[in-house]
């Protein structure tokens, strides 16, 4: 059996990369970037009116003139204009516009004190100052800058950039095929009313859902028997269909936990089986004939919805070449909740004051309890204790 931290580790050294492909613009939300932007052109591009107002000379405020002549008006989109070279003169400007050619100061139109045919009037308090309220070209980003680089997930805001540099197609990671199959005898679907002895298929849906957050959508969700002869034809199948193979069941050491004997007879290397982790003991990874990984989480809902979020997504990250940011770490000062040899998955709570504390959530079979929990911290075996650990909100 592997501490949690050798397993972890070696699903991500295993986990080969995605493809690349092409994908426009409007769609690319969600998806990780493989290629960097550069801007092409300074950022902004030119001198740029921060507030609506009237653009002056500062040397004309600086001596002590409250009074301008207007002399034109520069509204957003237009083309520069030039200030005249006569003092005590502005030109009326809109937020947006490029700044007028010889002004150095905007003064907001809040500063005004009235506006009559023969020019503008403004406070005496104002203070100005120049270039205040002029957003300089090139002060952002010069042009050639690497503005978002490879391994980024595309937001709104990395969206934003690349439209501003007029990308309309962007490299970025295929989507994995991924397939979530359940087993066990004692499942019925949803939308059935289960017998005494049997229950609804939840955890192929949770498990589903989990991945589909951060934009890993499974292409298919089944449900199979104990019996290793009705899985075998499925199981081959959707590994020649599938990057990612997700299974949650019949992984342990019981009779008809055939899921290990199963991979075996079908060509699966086997990275690990076993892992020093509360919950999710029986967990085990594979590697398929054809490059898949295979990864197989206890049947019981905890351990398998901890598991996707310990190993699963971690290593989708990893191989849509994802840079992996820093994990949120929180304050928790119950140092007795970690066990001797195990790591353990706490589920957690906030306080007002923002510390983590154990949530009342109940064994490894009530999924249930999980919605007492915000996330879970990753406590490490008893010796190793801190007061701060890493955190994992639930997706």
């Amino acid at each position: 059996m592997l501490s949690f931290r050798k397993a972890f580790d070696l699903i991500l050294e295993n986990t080969p990369l995605l493809a690349i492909e092409r994908c426009r613009l409007e769609d690319a939300a969600g998806r990780v970037l493989r290629q960097n932007v550069t801007a092409d052109c300074p950022f902004p591009a030119f001198d740029r009116v921060m507030m609506d107002g009237f653009a002056l000379k500062s040397a004309d405020w600086q001596a002590g003139r409250r009074s301008f002549r207007i002399s034109g008006s520069a509204p957003a989109g237009r083309e520069q204009v030039v200030m005249t070279e006569e003092s005590g003169t502005c030109v009326e400007v809109m937020t947006g516009a490029p700044c007028p050619l010889g002004a150095d100061l905007i003064v907001p139109v809040e500063d005004v004190i009235s506006i009559q045919s023969e020019g503008v009037r403004f406070t005496e308090q104002s203070e100005q100052v120049p270039g205040r309220f002029i957003h300089r070209a090139g002060s952002d980003a010069s042009e050639g800058q690497v503005l978002l680089e490879s391994g980024c997930m595309l937001g709104s805001r990395e969206i934003g950039v690349a439209a501003s540099c007029g990308i309309t197609w962007l490299d970025v990671s295929c989507l994995p095929k991924i397939a979530v199959v359940a087993t066990g005898d004692e499942l019925v679907g949803v939308d059935q009313i289960p017998a005494a002895h049997q229950i609804r298929q939840s955890n192929g849906h949770s498990l589903a859902a989990a991945l589909t957050r951060p934009g890993h959508r499974p292409s298919s969700v089944s449900v199979l028997s104990d019996e290793i002869s009705d899985a075998t034809p499925l199981i081959k199948k959707l590994l020649d269909e599938n990057d990612w193979l997700i299974l949650t069941g019949a992984v342990s050491k019981g009779s008809r936990d055939f899921v290990p004997l199963l991979l075996g007879e079908l060509g699966c290397r086997l990275l690990f089986h076993g892992v020093a982790q509360r919950p999710g003991k029986p967990a085990g990874c594979w590697i398929g004939p054809g490059g898949q990984m295979i990864m197989a989480l206890p049947g019981n809902p905890v351990s398998a919805v901890t598991g996707v979020h310990v190993f699963v997504l971690p290593a989708l990250a990893v191989a849509s070449g994802l840079i992996q940011p820093l994990q949120r770490h929180v304050l928790m000062e119950d140092r007795a909740q970690c066990m001797p040899e195990f790591t353990r998955h706490l589920p957690v709570t906030f306080t007002a004051d923002g510390r983590a504390e154990p949530a009342n959530t109940g064994n490894s079979g009530d999924f249930i309890g999980l919605l007492k929990s915000d996330g879970f911290v990753i406590l490490p075996p008893r010796g190793n204790e801190t007061n701060v650990y890493p955190y994992t909100p639930w997706l």
